[in-house]
């Protein structure tokens, strides 16, 4: 927060704010019914969600494009939550739409699984956006793998579903359709019916196609005409604060990274992506721990060491992988392996570095401070070879043998 904070006082005091190459503005969206994507929730909404529950204050929960079981630390307590027992009311009915049996989807009462992304239709307002209006049009890229299943066997539309069960109950949308096409459509009609931006067409068939052959609909003429608001004052940046102030226990700074093949822990079920290399340590299918190589070589650690990595909300283990770029106090873990569910190629599969976080909030923005959990590292005396794609990193030259490296090479 901080940061962004700095950033964007920076184009205030140089004047771009509002100019090309600085800070734009957007404007109001073209289409009313499609907002600009509201923020997502922060860990502090989360924490809430869990005291609603344990107070029985939720009878129902919808999922939908999230995994919190796996997602959230263990600290937070949102699986324990959704039982009863002495200190929750529990969740009564769990509903999932996802079109994989996830470690949420796994506990859900009714899955109603949904078409991938590129099986369904959307539109959307892109944040941040270009300064002028955008709308965005999604069509099915492939017909829905489970369509020879049937309506009621196979996969559908979100929004359809939600159609479908208001229909069901009776219940009058005011929607121009019975399907989320239709709604689709009538979005992109309102925009033909202004008869501005970058599609113009005789028909409405002919604007459509040019829509979808084009990905949405812009004007660059529709700008903002908001005037810049007078920036904040900057406050002293706060120090930082971790989940424990024990340093001689929790020696090392955790710091988790997004693995560049299963991202957020979502592509773990996907073999293709298990199998592609992380592109500095070339590992894959595991969960390891990055840690200064001085300091392995002092703890006696080698590659593919097992190692107990453990904060004071619990301990996961992980091969050992010495890296010559890594500081001698901070250790980094790959997010992604570790789920309960999700098939053959994401169960019971490394671990889940996510579990172990501090359940620390930042102070002005309530999200999770992913960064603030201290660990510490200790043998198990197991050895499992770490599945790369090359070869083990050498020791980084000494001063002598690099200087012996650059008479022989001519180098001065």
């Amino acid at each position: 927060m901080a940061n962004l904070v700095a950033i964007y006082s920076l184009n205030y005091l140089v004047g771009s704010v509002g100019q090309p190459g600085g800070i734009i503005f957007n404007p109001t969206p073209a289409l009313p019914d499609v907002p600009i994507s509201p923020a997502t929730a922060s860990l502090n909404d989360w924490q809430g969600l869990v005291a609603d529950i344990k107070r029985g204050d939720v009878q129902v929960l919808l999922v939908r494009g999230a995994d919190p079981v796996y997602g959230l630390p263990k600290r937070v307590g949102f699986e324990d939550a959704l039982f009863p027992h002495k200190d929750s009311q529990g969740v009564p009915f769990i509903f999932s739409f996802s079109n994989i049996l996830d470690d949420t989807a796994a506990l859900a009462d009714l899955i109603l699984p949904e078409h991938s992304y590129l099986e369904d239709w959307g539109s959307d307002v892109p944040d941040r956006g270009p300064g002028y209006q955008t709308v965005g049009f999604q069509q099915p890229v492939v017909r829905p793998f489970f369509e020879s299943r049937g309506e009621h066997l196979g996969t559908r539309g979100f929004a359809d579903v939600l159609m479908t069960v208001a229909q069901g109950l009776g219940l009058e949308l005011g929607l121009p359709g019975d399907s989320f096409k239709d709604v689709v459509q009538d979005g992109a009609r309102q925009l033909f019916d202004a008869n501005r931006g970058s599609v113009r067409a005789g028909s409405f068939k002919a604007f459509w196609n040019g829509v979808l052959q084009r990905g949405g609909w812009w004007d660059t003429s529709a700008t903002s005409s908001d005037r810049p608001p007078s920036p904040p004052r900057l406050q002293a940046i706060e120090a930082p604060a971790f989940g424990t102030s024990d340093l001689s226990g929790f020696p090392f700074h955790l710091i988790p990274f997004a693995s560049t093949s299963l991202g957020d822990g979502r592509g773990a079920s996907q073999p293709w992506l298990q199998a592609t290399p992380d592109p500095v340590t070339t590992a894959t299918w595991q969960t390891w721990v990055e840690i200064n190589m001085k300091v392995a070589e002092e703890m006696g650690l080698s590659e593919g060491d097992v190692v107990k990595v453990s904060s004071p909300h619990g301990t996961i283990e992980a091969l050992a992988y010495p890296h010559p770029g890594m500081p001698p106090d901070v250790v980094s873990v790959p997010i992604g392996q570790g789920h309960k569910a999700g098939g053959r190629y994401a169960e019971g599969r490394g671990a889940n570095v996510l579990s172990i976080l501090s359940p620390t909030t930042d102070s002005q923005t309530g999200a999770l401070a992913w960064a603030a959990t201290r660990v510490s590292i200790s043998k198990t005396g197991e050895w499992i070879r770490l599945p790369k794609f090359e070869n083990t990193v050498s020791e980084p030259p000494t001063d002598e043998e690099q200087a012996v490296i650059q008479i022989t090479t001519g180098e001065s």
